[in-house]
Formats: C-alpha cells, structure tokens, sequence
C-alpha cells in the first residue's frame, strides 16, 4: 500500500513538474494603428479569468502554458487571439474600430460581447470624457453625447435636479427616466418631492407642491473620476432584461478597477470661475408714479405704468450687482494597482468637490471615498468587492414667484437693493404693500430663507463568479444602497412667504434602504452544428426598496434668527413611507450561424407588490437579430468595409407606484379628531401597463473604418397606461385615482455618423455626430377623459402641462384666447382687449423639439488634444414666463411702446363671430391708458414657438508633459469650458428650463421658464499626474 501511495505521489510530482515546464512568462507590447501605445487592454488565457492588463507603456508580462491562446481586448478596439508557441514575446496591434462590428461592447447585466452579436442600439461614453467636462452631476455631460438622450437640468444653481429621457417622452403621469445600473446593480437617482415635507399634508395652507424649490437628483452623488465606462441602452433589449424598471431605457455604468503595469498614485485637480449666463434687459423709461404723485401697487410689487423717470434719476443695477463670480474647485487622489498576471487588483481614490454658485449664498460640496477590490482566489472562483461613500452638503435659493431673481427684477431700479437691512438689522420694504404681500427683497432672501440639503450614502457590492466547469460560469451579485437625506428650508418670519406664520421651518430625513440581489447563469457559446453556435444566460433578481422619511413643521418663531424647531410655537410631525418589492427570473439565448447571423431570445416574469396580488406577475418575451450581410456576401466589401441589418421586438410591463390601489387612513383636524380616508381612492382593479417596442437599425462603415453610420427606426406604444392623481367625483369620498386605460405612441430616427477625415502619426481627427428626431403622441386618456395634466406645473398664469388625445406627450394647455371656428382671436366689445378661456384648451403648442444634434470634435496632435462638443436643437416651444411677469408689471422691454394706439386682431364677440362676415375689431387700444392691455394678457402670448439653439456644449484643451518634469509616469495640463457660447432665438436668459424639479412624472415643467437662473459659464484649469 505504501508503496502505490509513493508511486501515486511521484506521478503527481512528475505530471506537476512537466506542466511547470511548459509554462512560461510571455512579454510583449500592445499599440495602436499608429504605433502608440496602449495602457489598459485586457490579456486574458481564453477559457479562464486568468490574465492582466498592459501597463501605461502598453507592456504586458503574463505566465501561461504553450497552447494556450491569449486573448488581446480593448473597448473600441477589434479583438486579437494569439495562440502560445515558442517564441516569448508577442507583440499585439489593436485596431480601432469606435463601431466596428468586431468591437467589444458592455451590453444589458454588465455582459461583454462583441458588437456584431447586437440586435439593438445602444452606444457608449468613456468614463474619461465625462469626467474632463467637470461638471458635478455626471448627467449633465451625456447631452449631445448619445443620439436619443435629452438632459434638462432645472436651473444654473449648484445641486439642481437634472432628469434625462431616452427616446422622448412616453408615460403620462410616471417617471420618464431610465434606470441607472452601476457595477451590475440599480443605482436610486431619485429626486425628492415635496409632499415627503410636513408642510405638503393634505390640505396644508403651506404646501409647495413641488414649486418655488428644488433637491438634488441622487445620480449626483457619483464620483464621474470613478466612472470607467458608460453604456446607454435604449430600446427592447434594455427592458427585456432588466424588466419594468427600464421601460425608459438603461444606463449601465462600470466603475474603475486597478490595472496591472499602471498601478501607483493619480493626483487631478481643477479650479473652475463661473461667471452669470446672461440677465434680462429692464426699461428704465417709465416710473411706478403715478401723475399725482403717488406709488402704483399691484398685488405683490409696484407697477411700472407711471410718469417717466425724471432726468438725472440715479439708477442702480441692482440685477448684476446680485451676482458673483463664483470658484468651484475639485480634488481627487487615487491609489491602484494589480498584481502582473491581474490575479488581485485594487483602486482607493478619495475626492472632494467644492462649488459655488454664481447666486450668492449658494453651494454644493461633496466628499466622495471609494474602494474597490477583484481577486482570482482560484482557476475556478473570482470575487469583486466595491464600495462607495458620498457625502454632500447644499444650498439652494428659492425660484419662481418667490425667488431672487424675479425679486431683482421687479425691485425698484431707483433703490439700492443691496441696501436690504434697516439700523435694527430687519428687512426694509419699500412700499406700503404688507409684509406678507409686498416681494422679498433678493438680499434679504438670499441671507435669511435657507434651502439646505445633507445627504451620506454608502453603496456596496459583491460579487462572485464560480467556473468550476467549461461551459459556463455561476455569477451572483448583492448590493446595498444605504442614504439618510437631511433637509431644512426655511423661510424667515419677516419673509412674504413665511410672515403670516410667524416664520415657517420644514425639517426632514428620509431614510432610504434599497437591497438588490442577481444570479446569472452564462452558457458560453458551443458549435450544436456546422456553423451553427448557441449560447445563453439564465438568472434571477430581487430588489428591495424601502424609504421612510421622518419630517417636522414648525410654525410661530419665538425668536426670528435662531433656526430649530424648538423656537416655534405650533408643530407638526409627518412620517411618510414607501415600499416595494420586485421579484424577477428571466432567460435569454443567442443563436448564431458562422458568427453573420444572430438570433437573441429572451423572456421575463416579474412579480411586484405594487400590483394586486391576482394580477401582480406578468410575463413579457423580446426578440432580436443582427445579420452581418457583408459577410454572408464578402463581394459587397468592395463598396462598404462593414455592413449589418438589425430588427428587435419587445414587450415590457410596468408597475403603479407602492400603495396606488389600496386607500389609506390619515387623521383629520376635525371636531373631535380620529381617522379617515386620504386623497387617494382605492383602484383593486388596477393592472400593469404594457409597453411594445419595435426597432430596426444598420451598421456601415466605409473606407476601411474610417466612416461609420448607424441608423434606427423605433416605435414604442403603451397600452393601459396608468395615469396617476385623477380627480373623481367627490361623491366617492375621495379626491384622486390611479387609473389604467392611456395609451401613448412614439416613433423616431436616430443616426450616430462617425468620421475619420484625418489620421496619421503625429495627427488625427475624429468626428461624431448623433442625431435624434422623435415624437411622442397622447392616443386616448382612461375613462375617455378630455385631459390629464399635472398639478405642480401650474406655475405660471394658468399654463400648465396637459395633455388631450391627439396632442403631443409635451403639449401645453392653459386658458387661452378664445376664438372663432376660423381661429380668430375673439374681442371684447367694451374693451377691445381679447377674451380668454375659463377652461383648459389646447392651442397646439409642443416642447418637442423637430430634432437635436450633438457634434463632437475630437483632434490629437503629438500630445495635444483638442476637444469640442457642440449641442444643437431646432424647434420645441418654451414659455418665457419670466417676460409674462415683467410684462405684467410694466417692467419688460416691449412695454416701452405703451402710448403707441393699436387695434388688435380679431372678431367683435357679438353674435356675428362664426358666421361668413364676422365683424372685424377695430376697437383703438391705448396702452398707457388702459394698463389691462398688459395686466390682462394671457401667457399664451409668450410661448416662443420653434425655438432653436446652438451652444458650445463642452471644449477641452489637454497637453501631455514630459513625465520626467515631476518625476512622475504620466501628467497633463488641461482647460475646459462649459457652456461659454449660445446662439438662440428664444429672448429669454438660457432655453434649457424646467420650472419644478426633476421629481415630477410626465413631461414636467421643461421648458417652462419661470424665474430660472441661467446655465453659468464656466471656465476651468486643471492638472493630472501620475506617479
């Protein structure tokens, strides 16, 4: 026996020692077309996760056995195979291909494929090209970036919500944002709404109703410096294998890991000035005096329909005087390495993000610390471990009708705003309009009534991938998202808004506690038969969602500067708390044959808890193909280097917020108090919204690469659509309703154009233009309902963003002017002023705009590198409220013809109107005569349609310097500026508005332009440097 031991033993040894001696260290460089080198491409020994990376130099040392093949990767480049021989040194070109069909890709659940494979669209930005823009909120550097992707941040201010769209807008009432996918896991970009406050009760005389103020969108607790990649995924395969959460699309984004050969310490900094985008131009001709003397009052301000300004009036400039130029300074370090065969890897990096806002007393500062590990514990275990901590800090001014910079405009320009304290150190006025009437001072509000937002996060996820067999890999996932969001919004005792109480304080905390875990299994590809390959991936997810927010009114200010709840005399308390929970198994299998035609099958079931329990599971299939035709038929290569057709179909459900069908109990201020019903009325029959995509595309390229055209048609309809907070009959005891029975429909064309005109060794020249047209329809409402509109977009006048059947998903209603059957403007016979409406109609009017384009310039020379993003749109209607305001208050430019007699076009309303020979007005209006003329007019008249616009997006300019300058491996010196020029035929200060928060479903207030602030423009420095 111990004899066959020792024999067993020496034939392990021996078996052990000529393995050893076959393998060998290989060495090499991997380059580029030109010859440069490339850090960071991915050396793998094809059949397992072992391998490294090339080093800054594009060097590589990897241990493997003769035989084994090496598999050469980098995104946005053709993928090489080596098979081990003799030789030790093996030197790789990579080829670039930014969308070739051989170009290896991130596509749905985090997977690597190569692009050909692809039935659907999606691209990818680099995570180096959104952190080069430094723009805080990562989201504001996709615009222009992506064909199909609108982003509409709601104001200039520091920490202002930003929501972004793929593929316009297709739900009513519901979120239109995608879902964001970080490390394989969903990332929570929620915006905070309002009715999460205790001043949002139901019937509270306080509400905001998510007007007047704005809360950062949670997207923006990312790091971009930690952002390696990210992938947009917008159509069928999208919701296909992430579910109901991407009915809008997906954004999948992967962090930064370490790399073998290019460990060690990145220091970058950037100090950025920002100066104001533009302010509104004011008539200084006439007074708010009137022939007697005395003050003309409106409701809130003067009234500028005085005497002219006498001569030598010293005026003040009280609106560029308010702002600043403002610093934001950002600094990041980070620590990274791996070990030469990538076996282990690691990346520390700690940030700190410090901005200012060209509004004084605005702010946003974050602290941002992350770690991330990936080991290869064995040939068959890999473990990935990352985790993310995010602290921030900001400070807001209130906007719209109680914000500053409506404040600026509409204060006396004859009075030093400035001058805003009186000796005692209160609050001067400067008319006889009460305290709770008479506008706060933009000082005054600026120092005394506070926004202010505290938020800590913490993401963690791990992830293991077992491969203990060749066919396949086991791989699963478990996050956390963990953040306790602390707000206080203040409006002071002396204040308009804040007055008649005495002073008004909101404090809350929402604690947020999302849980999500995924298990894959991937089949790798196996030959069944000649030529033909099928492969494919089944899995699970679970996601957990709970948020419970713990808010405080306090009203009644014992003493008006000293801010906690504890100085108020009359308080509320309000908990709020939401849950959901999301279970879901899903398979998906590719058939390809001899790697030109690929067939993708894929199904999904999902069981939600916002959904009644009998209809709470819906299954949904998607299919997709790609057919590489230039390779089924290698003579068309002689025309087009690459060619692919592609069609996908899909079908995608979608849920109802948590609690929709079910009322609930609230307590009441009556009499003897107790309970009752809420706003919300009960719905059992509540059902999920079905959504069919459609989409079919082509891939060319010419001229050996250099060219490349991607083309997609889309359509998305959605059926039984739930419309949220339809008022009912109040006979039912209840206010509200969550309804299904919409249905919606849009189409568009998407084109991404990619050229090459320039390419040598010391030069190169890219160019890439990504264009979208698309529409989106109302087709039929629940209940054939005539309109459904959203309440908290009702800020301007009586605008609002409705929709009717037939009308755009973006269409605005409002009591407009009313008119004949021939669409003339009806006249009052007494006045010769129009008539408007007393209910909601439609006039056509449509933010969508006809198309937008984003051009980016990209030019390498030796080691400078010259960057241009250009954002172009054409058409989509904006309302300038802010006009309306001025207008209505004398104050606006095109007031200054006041004493000019003018008719207004239109019919008498006199009985005659549709007949064949209404009466045509010629009723003679003055307008300093009769100030209505401007006091009366209805907003329609400043909704600027088709408005256009060209804006210098983004512009980099980076200079590589000599390592050996700081001893150091890798530094450069760069600038950037963002939004430095705009050309538009919209009069207002910036076209890119929203009057609310990101928060609100639907279309929003985009577009609406209610006292914003206008994007900054920014110009920064900054500095890299590895060692």
């Amino acid at each position: 026996m111990k004899k066959r031991i020792l024999m067993v033993l020496m034939g392990i040894f021996l078996l052990a020692a000529q393995a050893m001696a076959q393998q060998k260290t290989v060495t090499g460089r991997v380059t580029g077309e030109a010859g440069e080198s490339l850090p960071g491409a991915s050396i793998v020994i094809k059949g397992t996760s072992l391998g490294t990376q090339s080093n800054s130099d594009g060097n590589y040392s990897v241990l493997v056995s003769v035989g084994q093949v090496l598999q050469f990767r980098l995104f946005g480049n053709a993928p090489v195979e080596r098979t081990v021989g003799a030789e030790d040194v093996i030197n790789v070109q990579l080829r670039r291909v930014a969308t070739s069909l051989n170009a290896m890709v991130v596509t749905a659940l985090g997977e690597t494929t190569v692009k050909r494979s692809l039935g659907t669209s999606q691209q990818s930005v680099a995570g180096s090209d959104i952190a080069q823009t430094n723009r805080q909120n990562f989201i504001n550097a996709l615009q222009g970036r992506v064909a199909g992707v609108e982003v509409t941040s709601t104001s200039g201010v520091p920490g202002a919500s930003t929501s972004i769209t793929i593929r316009g807008i297709s739900s009513i009432s519901s979120s239109n944002q995608p879902l964001m996918i970080i490390d394989g896991l969903p990332l929570d970009n929620k915006t905070m709404r309002t009715a999460q406050l205790a001043s949002d009760a139901p019937n509270s005389p306080t509400a905001f109703n998510n007007r007047g103020l704005d809360f950062t969108n949670r997207a923006a607790d990312i790091n971009p410096e930690d952002i390696e990649s990210l992938v947009v995924l917008k159509g069928p395969e999208a919701s296909a294998l992430y579910g109901i959460d991407a009915a809008n699309g997906a954004i999948v984004i992967t962090t930064k890991r370490g790399k073998p050969g290019a460990g060690g310490f990145e220091y970058s900094n950037f100090f950025r000035m920002d100066t104001p985008g533009g302010q509104p131009e004011i008539q200084r001709v006439y007074s708010a005096i009137n022939a007697s003397g005395s003050p003309i009052l409106g409701s809130s301000t003067y009234l500028y329909y005085g005497v002219p300004y006498a001569p030598g009036t010293k005026f003040y400039d009280n609106v560029s005087g308010f702002f600043k130029t403002a610093l934001t300074q950002k600094h990041s370090l980070a620590f990274s390495g791996a070990a030469p065969d990538n076996r282990i890897n690691y990346r520390i990096a700690v940030s700190a993000d410090k901005q200012e806002g060209v509004v004084p007393n605005t702010n946003y500062n974050r602290i941002n610390l992350t770690g991330a590990t990936q080991s290869v514990v064995n040939s068959w275990l890999k473990a990935d471990l990352s985790m993310t901590y995010a602290y921030s800090t900001n400070d807001q001014a209130f906007k719209g009708a109680g914000g500053p910079l409506l404040g600026l405009m509409a204060w006396p320009q004859d009075d030093n705003a400035a001058d805003w304290q009186t000796p005692a150190g209160t609050r001067r006025r400067y008319s006889t309009l009460s305290d709770a009437s008479e506008n706060d001072n933009p000082y005054f509000s600026v120092a005394k009534n506070s926004i202010n937002s505290k938020t800590n996060r913490i993401l963690s996820n791990i992830g293991l991938t077992i491969a203990p067999w060749a066919w396949g890999n086991l791989k699963t996932n478990i996050g956390v998202d963990n953040y306790t969001n602390s707000n206080l919004i203040l409006r002071h005792p002396e204040s308009t808004y804040g007055y008649s109480n005495g002073g008004i304080l909101d404090i809350n905390t929402d604690l947020t506690r999302s849980i999500s875990t995924q298990t894959l299994l991937n089949i790798n590809s196996r030959q069944i038969w000649q030529g033909l390959s099928i492969g494919g991936v089944v899995g699970n997810a679970v996601s957990d969602y709970k948020s419970n927010t713990d808010a405080q009114q306090g009203l009644g200010f014992l003493d008006p500067n000293f801010i906690s709840v504890n100085n108020t005399n009359s308080r509320t308390a309000r908990t709020t708390i939401s849950q959901r929970r999301l279970v879901s198994v899903f398979g998906s299998a590719t058939v390809d044959y001899n790697k030109y035609l690929y067939v993708t099958v894929t199904g999904r079931n999902d069981w939600t808890s916002t959904i009644p329990e009998e209809r709470n599971s819906f299954f949904y299939p998607s299919v997709n193909s790609s057919f590489i035709f230039t390779d089924a038929f290698p003579s068309l290569t002689k025309y087009v280097t690459s060619g692919k057709l592609r069609a996908g179909y899909a079908q995608v459900g979608k849920d109802a917020r948590p609690y929709a069908y079910r009322p609930a109990l609230e307590y009441k201020a009556t009499s003897y108090g107790g309970y009752g019903y809420g706003f919300w009325g009960p719905n059992l029959a509540l059902k999920p919204e079905f959504a069919k995509a459609y989409e079919f595309g082509t891939e060319l390229a010419f001229l050996d690469d250099r060219i490349g055209l991607d083309l997609t048609w889309y359509r998305k309809e959605t059926t039984d659509q739930i419309v949220d907070n339809i008022r009912g009959s109040y006979a039912t005891g209840f206010v509200l309703f969550n309804l299904n029975g919409a249905k919606t429909k849009n189409e568009g064309t998407e084109i991404t154009l990619r050229g090459t005109p320039y390419l040598s060794n010391d030069l190169s020249w890219d160019v890439v233009a990504n264009f979208d047209h698309s529409f989106g329809r109302t087709v039929s409402l629940p209940n054939e309902l005539p309109e459904s509109y959203n309440s908290d977009t009702w800020i301007v006048g009586n605008v609002r963003s409705g929709v009717k059947p037939g009308t755009s998903t973006r269409s605005l209603t409002g009591f407009f002017y009313q008119r004949n059957k021939a669409g003339d403007i009806l006249i009052n016979p007494t006045t010769g002023l129009p008539l408007t409406n007393s209910v909601f109609v439609d006039r056509g009017y449509d933010r969508q705009p006809d198309f937008t384009l984003g051009l980016q310039n990209t030019i390498r020379y030796k080691k400078l590198q010259v960057s241009v993003l250009l954002d172009i749109r054409k058409g989509g209607d904006v309302l300038n409220g802010t006009d309306w305001y001025l207008t209505q208050r004398g104050l606006s430019m095109r007031t200054l013809d006041r004493n000019e007699p003018r008719v207004i076009k239109g019919v008498i309303r006199d009985g005659l109107e549709n007949s064949a020979t209404p009466t045509v007005n010629n009723i003679v209006v003055i307008p300093a005569v009769n100030t209505n003329y401007y006091v009366g007019m209805s907003p329609e008249l400043f909704i600027e349609k088709d408005i256009n616009w060209i804006r210098l997006k983004d512009v980099t300019v980076r200079y590589q310097l000599p390592g050996q300058w700081l001893n150091a491996r890798d530094v450069s010196v760069y600038i950037t500026g963002t939004d430095l020029w705009l050309e538009t035929n919209y009069t207002g200060l910036d076209p890119i508005v929203s009057g609310n928060t990101a928060a609100l479903g639907g279309a929003g207030a985009a577009g609406i332009d209610w006292g914003n602030f206008p994007m900054p423009k920014g110009l920064a420095f900054g500095l890299k440097v590895g060692f």
